[in-house]
């Protein structure tokens, strides 16, 4: 009994599909251009958080101290900076090993060489260079150490300012970016649910004789929504096929193109080692609009 039901349902359903082809077409392309906004912002966000990280490790926080700065002073107030929460590692370089790495970067310029040695004496500073855990407490630290008289007579320049703004500028892009993209996803499921909701009120009303002998005859609204809502799961799946169709392509041919400007990242390789989470939120996503606007144009259409 239960199934012949079944089986009377997906017929009807496949059915349906097969008489208004045109219409659901229209609502699967709307279903795909969500799905694809949706996948791109989680691009967006994984590219954006990446890029972020790599920030976060090239800026740091450079105290330079004056050259009459005693040592011992120097290294007391690593420790303390260590001691704190917001500090990731704190790295002290002093004046001759400062002189040293120069030398070795700059080994094959002769006029650099030749200056250092009419210079005499070693010009540079001894650094401490502070990395924070996350690039929102870089500020705190630098108040930390302002504000920490103990240490202000032997402390030449702190750098911070210098990388605040552009910390400030990229966070604030990678928010405007990631408040866009979800904005238009936003508007993309409510497109999706509004086309499939019409395009199913459609197909209900033509059917509208039909429900009613149902109806008459004592059918529940249940097995009347039936075949509508696996109407809505058929559109889904093969919106998501679809999006996977587009997407895969699309992704192995930037993802070279982005490494150039972000070294390190691949996002084929981190497309294919969330796969399994990627196809899930595409099919569960793709499958709840196409069932979601069913639900919603056959309980107006029932009054149910």
């Amino acid at each position: 009994m239960i199934i012949n039901k079944t089986k009377r349902i997906i017929r009807a359903a496949l059915n349906d599909l097969l008489r208004n082809v045109w219409l659901n077409i229209a609502t699967m392309s709307i279903i795909v251009v969500t799905l694809f906004t949706v996948t791109t912002m989680l691009a967006v966000d994984a590219i954006g958080n990446f890029a972020l990280s790599s920030l976060q490790e090239k800026i740091d926080i450079t105290i330079q101290f004056k050259d009459d700065a005693d040592e011992n002073k120097i290294l007391e107030l690593r420790k303390d900076l260590e001691e704190l929460q917001e500090v990731k590692s704190v790295e002290y370089i002093s004046k001759d090993q400062a002189l040293l790495n120069f030398k070795e970067s700059h080994e094959d310029n002769e006029y650099i060489n030749q200056s250092l040695e009419e210079l005499g004496e070693n010009p540079l500073f001894a650094v401490l260079n502070v990395k924070a855990t996350s690039l929102g407490q870089y500020e705190s630290i630098d108040e930390y150490i302002k504000g920490n008289e103990n240490y202000g007579d032997i402390i030449e320049k702190i750098n911070f300012k210098e990388n605040e703004k552009a910390i400030n500028n990229f966070s604030t892009i990678l928010k405007t970016v990631e408040d866009s993209m979800f904005g238009l996803a936003i508007l993309f499921v409510f497109m999706s649910i509004l086309v499939a909701f019409n395009t199913i009120r459609l197909a209900m009303y033509t059917h509208r004789v039909e429900i009613e002998i149902m109806r008459l005859v004592g059918a529940s609204n249940w097995y009347i929504k039936m075949p509508f809502v696996v109407e809505g799961i058929i559109l889904g799946v093969l919106g998501g096929i679809a999006t996977f169709a587009f997407i895969v392509p699309i992704i192995m041919y930037v993802s070279p193109k982005i490494a150039q400007f972000l070294p390190g990242l691949d996002l084929y390789a981190y497309f294919l080692n969330n796969i399994f989470n990627f196809t899930l939120f595409i099919f569960v996503l793709g499958i709840s609009l196409g069932v979601v606007s069913s639900l919603i144009a056959i309980r107006r259409y029932l009054k149910a």
